[in-house]
C-alpha cells in the first residue's frame, strides 16, 4: 500500500476516481498501521519475567495468541483488515496508472536561497517604493500619520513594510512590528505591540489575564507623549483597524502607522479614506523578474543557456510579476537535477495556467504553488502537509518540527543514518524549494524557524482536506460533526470552551493533537490511544493555569510530549509515566512542573528538556538514549551532588544546559556549592561527544574547568567536539585557557571580570568561530586591539563593556564580520568615554547596534555618547545600516560597577 500511495503522488493531476481509490487505500492502510501498533504494545506489555531477545519476543507473542479472548480479539480484527484490503484491491483492476518515483538527496541549505531573499527584499523594497514612501512618511506634518500598502498576496508588501522599518529603526523611541492575519487574535496582536514597544508590566502584575479594553487603555497610555513607529502586517477588515486603532493616541511628535491590507476598502479604512496615503503595489517589471529568477536557478542573472531563452520568457510572462511566484517556480527548477533540460522548462510552462498573467487571483497563484508541491519527492510530502497543524503567521521551531516528523513516521531511515538527521536534510530541501520561508537564522546560515506563507498555506490546508491528513480549526463547532476519521487534529480555541463541544468526534484514531490559544479546554486524552504527538502551546488567560493530563499515562503510543505554557501554569505529570516507553521528547516549559522521579525508566527517551522544574531526577545516569539533557530553573540545594556527578553516564548526551538559580545564601551553601561544581566538572570530564553546553552556575565557574580538555588524550579529551558554549550568566575571573582548544567552537558566549591582551589572541584562533558574544564586568587594564591576524570566519561580534574607547579594530580585522553589537553605560563618559576605534575598518560590516545604558549619567553624557557612536559608524565606508539607541532604563550587567568606580572586580551573582 505504501509502495503505491508513493507511485501514486508522483501523478501530476490524478483524475477524481484515482483520488478516491487512493484515499480508500490511505485510510485502510492507517488502520492497519494502528492495528499492528495495538499488538506490538500488548506483547510488550506481557510479563518482564520472559526471555528478552528476539526468542523472548516470539515467546510473548505465541503467549497473546494462546490467550482465548485475545486470539479471537486479534484473529477478528485483522480478518476484517483483510478482507477490507481485498475489497479495495479489487478496484485496482479498473485503474492504469503511469509511476513516477521521485528519490530524495541528502541537503544543506542552499546559500543562494538566503541570498534570494535579501535580493527580493533589494528589488521589491529598495528601487523606489521604499523611498518614496518614506518620503511620504517624513512630511513636514507631526501628527500622527497612518500610510496604507495596499495589494495581491505575493507582491511583496511585508518585504516593503520591513525595509522601511528596518531602515527607520533607531529613530523612534518606540517600535512594534506586528501580523494580523485573517482571523485575528486582537488579544495577541495588542499584547505583541506593548511587549515590543518597550513596556514593563508593574510587579505582581499579571497581563495575561487583562482583556482587550484594558490592553487598549494601557499600551494608549503609554505611547501618549512618545514618538512612535508601528507596522500593522496583512490586516483583512476594517473592524480590526479600528480596534487598533483605539491604542495609537493623536500627538505632534510625528508618530507614524504603516498598515498592510490586500483589501483596497481596508486600506482606504486606515487612513481614513485619504487616498493620498493609500500605496498600492505594483509587480515586478521585466527587467527584475528575470534578474530574481535567473539569480535562484544560475547564481547570476546572465547565465542562462541561449536556448532556454524563449521558455524562460514564457514562464515569466505566467508569473505576472509576482516575487512569490518567480522565487516559487525558480526554486523548483533550480532543485531539479536535470534543471538545464529544456524539456523539464517546457512541461514547466505548459503546467502553468495563464490566470496570473492576466490578472492576480487566488486560484492562478496556487496553481503555481501546487506545481512545486506535486514535484516534491514522495517522502517530503507528507511532512509539508503537516505544517497544516500550525496557525497562519506562526513561526516553527525546525528543532521541533524534525522532531514531530519523526514520531509520526514521516522519515525513512536509509544507511544506519540518525532519522532526526535525515529529518534536517528533509527541511533544507524544504527551504530550497521555497516552500518555507526562514524566519531566524545563526550565523552559520543554519535555518532556526520557519514561517508558512499565507498563500503556501493556503494550498496546504486545501491538500489536508483532500486527503483527509490534518483536520485544523480555530471554532470547534465547525468539526463536531464531521463524519471523516480524524488523523491528526489542531484546535486554535481561545476563551471558554464547552467540554462537550466535540460531540461525535472519535479521537482514537488521532495520531497528533496540537493544541495553540487561550482557552485550557483539553480534549479528555485517555480517548487518543493511537496519539503519538501531543502539543501543548498554550497562552495563560487566567491568574494561574492547572493543566488536566488525566489518561496521559495510557498514552501508550505516544512519542513526542510537549507543553509550553506562556504565563504562569502548574503541571503535574503522572507518577506511572514510565509506562510512555515509546516517548522520545519530552519538552515542559511551565512556571512550575512536577517531574516524577520514574521518567529516567523511559528508555527510548531522547530529548529531556525542562523549565519550571527545580531538581534533577535521581537515577538519571540510566537514561543512555538520552542525546539532549536540559533544565532551566534547577536549585542547587534540591539538586544532590551525587545526581549530577550521573550526567557523566550518559554516553551519547551532546545537548546540555543546566542552569542553577540564584539561592540566598544559607548555612553550608558554600559546602554544597563547592560539592556541586565538583561534580559537574566531573561529569563533564567524561562526555566525550558534547556538542553544545549552556551552563548557569551562580559564579565561580572558572576554578574547576580550567583542567577540563586536559583530563584526557587525543579522541578521548572532553569538550573538544564543542560547537557551542555559553555561559553568561556567573562571571570567569578571566578568559578560561582550555577554550583556546576548542577548534569546532562555532558558537561561544561568556561573561568575564576582568580581560587581558593575551585573552584577545586566544580568542583570535579560534578557527570555526562565527558568533562571539562577550561581557566584561572591569575596566580593561590594556587596549583590547583586535589584530589584522585572526578571527578568519566571524560573523557576529557582541560586547558589552563599561569603556568601549579600550576597543580597537585595526585595518583587516574580522575580515568576514558582518553584524557588530555593542552596549555600555554612559555614566563618566566626559572623563574616559569614546567610541570603539577603527570601526571603517571592519570591510564587511552590514549592521551596527548600539544600546546605551543611561542609568546614573547626566543627560550631557548621554548625549554625547550617542553623537560619538553615531560619527564612527558613519565613517564606515559601507554605509552598514544602524540601530544607535539610549535607555534611561536600560540595565547592564556592569551598570552599579559603573556607578560606583569600584576599582577591584565586583561579584554581582545574578
Amino acid at each position: 500500500m505504501y509502495a503505491f500511495l508513493k507511485d501514486m503522488s508522483g501523478m501530476p493531476n490524478p483524475n477524481e476516481q484515482a483520488k478516491c481509490w487512493m484515499n480508500e487505500v490511505r485510510e485502510l492502510s492507517y488502520d492497519i498501521d494502528d492495528s499492528v501498533d495495538e499488538f506490538m504494545i500488548r506483547v510488550e506489555q506481557e510479563s518482564s519475567s520472559k526471555p528478552q531477545g528476539f526468542r523472548g519476543f516470539i515467546d510473548r507473542c505465541l503467549s497473546l495468541l494462546t490467550t482465548i479472548k485475545a486470539h479471537h480479539q486479534i484473529t477478528r480484527k485483522f480478518r476484517g483488515l483483510k478482507r477490507l484490503a481485498e475489497e479495495v484491491s479489487e478496484r485496482r483492476k479498473r485503474y492504469r496508472i503511469d509511476d513516477t518515483i521521485s528519490k530524495q538527496q541528502d541537503t544543506t541549505i542552499d546559500p543562494r536561497m538566503l541570498a534570494l531573499y535579501t535580493e527580493t527584499a533589494r528589488l521589491v523594497g529598495i528601487d523606489g517604493p521604499r523611498d518614496e514612501l518614506i518620503q511620504l512618511m517624513m512630511g513636514e506634518d507631526d501628527q500622527l500619520k497612518v500610510i496604507s500598502i495596499v495589494g495581491f498576496g505575493g507582491l511583496g508588501k511585508t518585504t516593503l513594510a520591513s525595509e522601511i522599518f528596518h531602515k527607520l529603526e533607531g529613530q523612534y523611541q518606540c517600535q512594534s512590528f506586528v501580523p494580523v492575519s485573517q482571523k485575528p487574535n486582537l488579544w495577541n496582536v495588542l499584547r505583541k505591540v506593548l511587549f515590543q514597544v518597550g513596556y514593563a508590566a508593574p510587579e505582581n502584575t499579571n497581563m495575561e489575564i487583562w482583556d482587550v479594553d484594558e490592553l487598549i487603555s494601557t499600551l494608549h497610555k503609554f505611547l501618549t507623549g512618545k514618538r512612535f513607529f508601528i507596522v500593522i502586517d496583512d490586516i483583512w477588515d476594517a473592524t480590526a483597524w479600528s480596534t487598533i486603532r483605539c491604542a495609537l493616541p493623536e500627538n505632534k511628535n510625528g508618530s507614524r502607522v504603516i498598515a498592510t491590507t490586500r483589501i483596497e476598502a481596508v486600506a482606504a479604512a486606515c487612513c481614513s479614506n485619504d487616498y493620498e496615503y493609500v500605496y498600492k503595489m505594483k509587480a515586478l517589471d521585466t527587467v527584475d523578474s528575470r534578474r530574481l529568477f535567473f539569480k535562484r536557478i544560475f547564481g547570476s542573472e546572465d547565465t542562462c543557456p541561449p536556448y532556454l531563452e524563449e521558455v524562460s520568457t514564457g514562464i515569466l510572462k505566467r508569473c505576472g510579476g509576482m516575487p512569490l511566484a518567480i522565487i516559487t517556480l525558480s526554486s523548483h527548477l533550480a532543485t531539479r537535477r536535470n534543471k538545464l533540460d529544456r524539456e523539464l522548462w517546457e512541461h514547466t510552462l505548459n503546467s502553468l495556467g495563464c490566470n496570473l498573467e492576466l490578472n492576480p487571483t487566488l486560484e492562478g497563484m496556487r496553481q503555481i504553488l501546487s506545481l512545486s508541491y506535486t514535484n516534491l519527492p514522495h517522502c517530503l510530502k507528507a511532512c509539508v502537509l503537516y505544517l497544516g497543524m500550525y496557525p497562519e503567521d506562526h513561526e516553527i521551531s525546525k528543532t521541533d518540527l524534525v522532531r514531530q516528523w519523526v514520531a509520526q513516521g514521516f522519515i525513512s531511515k536509509a544507511g544506519g543514518q540518525d532519522a532526526e538527521d535525515i529529518a534536517v536534510d528533509y527541511f533544507n530541501e524544504i527551504v530550497n524549494r521555497s516552500i518555507i520561508q526562514p524566519a531566524h537564522t545563526d550565523s552559520n546560515n543554519d535555518v532556526l524557524s520557519c514561517r508558512v506563507h499565507d498563500m503556501m498555506l493556503d494550498l496546504i490546508i486545501h491538500k489536508c482536506r483532500e486527503e483527509n491528513f490534518v483536520t485544523a480549526s480555530d471554532d470547534i463547532q465547525d468539526i463536531s460533526g464531521t463524519r471523516s476519521t480524524v488523523r491528526r487534529l489542531s484546535l486554535y480555541l481561545n476563551g471558554v470552551t464547552d467540554s462537550k463541544s466535540l460531540g461525535t468526534i472519535q479521537l482514537s484514531h488521532v495520531r497528533a493533537l496540537t493544541r495553540f490559544g487561550t482557552s485550557t479546554y483539553i480534549p479528555p486524552l485517555g480517548e487518543f490511544k493511537h496519539l503519538r504527538v501531543l502539543n501543548l502551546e498554550l497562552r495563560v488567560g487566567v491568574a494561574q493555569m492547572t493543566v488536566d493530563l488525566t489518561g496521559l499515562c495510557y498514552l501508550f503510543q505516544l512519542r513526542y510530549l510537549k507543553i509550553m505554557i506562556f504565563g504562569f501554569g502548574y503541571i503535574e505529570l503522572p507518577s506511572k509515566i514510565s509506562g510512555l516507553q515509546q516517548l522520545e521528547t519530552l519538552e515542559i516549559d511551565v512556571g512550575k512542573v512536577q517531574i516524577p522521579s520514574d521518567v529516567v525508566h523511559l528508555r527510548r527517551l531522547r530529548h529531556l528538556i525542562v523549565s519550571g522544574g527545580f531538581s534533577l531526577p535521581g537515577g538519571i545516569g540510566n537514561m543512555k538514549s538520552i542525546h539532549t539533557l536540559r533544565f532551566r530553573q534547577l536549585c542547587m540545594s534540591l539538586s544532590s551532588a551525587d545526581t549530577i556527578k550521573e550526567i557523566g553516564e550518559l554516553t551519547n548526551l551532546r545537548d546540555l544546559q543546566l542552569r542553577f538559580n540564584y539561592e540566598r545564601r544559607s548555612t553550608g551553601y558554600e559546602a554544597a556549592a563547592r560539592q556541586s561544581l565538583d561534580a559537574l566538572h566531573s561529569s563533564l570530564g567524561k562526555l566525550l561527544d558534547l556538542r553544545y553546553l549552556d551552563i548557569k552556575h551562580d559564579g565561580c565557574l572558572d576554578d574547576g574547568f580550567s583542567s577540563l580538555s586536559g583530563s584526557g588524550s587525543g579522541s578521548d579529551t572532553p569538550l573538544l567536539l564543542l560547537r557551542r558554549f555559553v555561559t553568561l550568566w556567573g562571571w570567569h575571573s578571566r578568559l578560561p585557557r582550555w577554550i583556546g582548544q576548542l577548534q569546532n567552537l562555532h558558537d561561544l558566549q561568556l561573561a568575564v571580570k576582568e580581560v587581558h591582551g593575551d585573552d584577545i589572541r586566544i580568542l583570535a584562533q579560534l578557527a570555526s568561530l562565527t558568533n562571539l558574544h562577550v561581557k566584561i564586568q572591569a575596566t580593561p587594564r590594556e587596549n583590547m586591539v583586535i589584530c589584522r591576524a585572526g578571527f578568519p570566519v566571524l560573523k557576529h561580534f557582541e560586547i558589552g563593556c563599561s569603556r568601549m574607547s579600550y576597543l580597537i579594530f585595526e585595518a583587516g580585522a574580522m575580515p568576514r564580520l558582518q553584524m557588530l553589537e555593542v552596549y555600555f553605560n554612559a555614566s563618566g563618559w566626559d572623563k574616559h568615554g569614546g567610541a570603539p576605534t577603527g570601526i571603517e575598518h571592519l570591510s564587511g560590516l552590514k549592521e551596527i547596534t548600539v544600546r546605551i545604558s543611561g542609568r546614573g549619567a547626566r543627560e550631557s553624557n548621554r548625549r554625547a555618547a550617542l553623537s560619538a557612536l553615531r560619527n564612527a559608524a558613519d565613517a564606515h565606508p559601507g554605509c552598514p545600516t544602524t540601530d544607535i539607541r539610549c535607555f534611561d532604563d536600560m540595565w547592564t550587567d556592569f551598570d552599579d560597577y559603573v556607578m560606583e568606580e569600584a576599582q577591584e572586580p565586583v561579584d554581582l551573582s545574578p
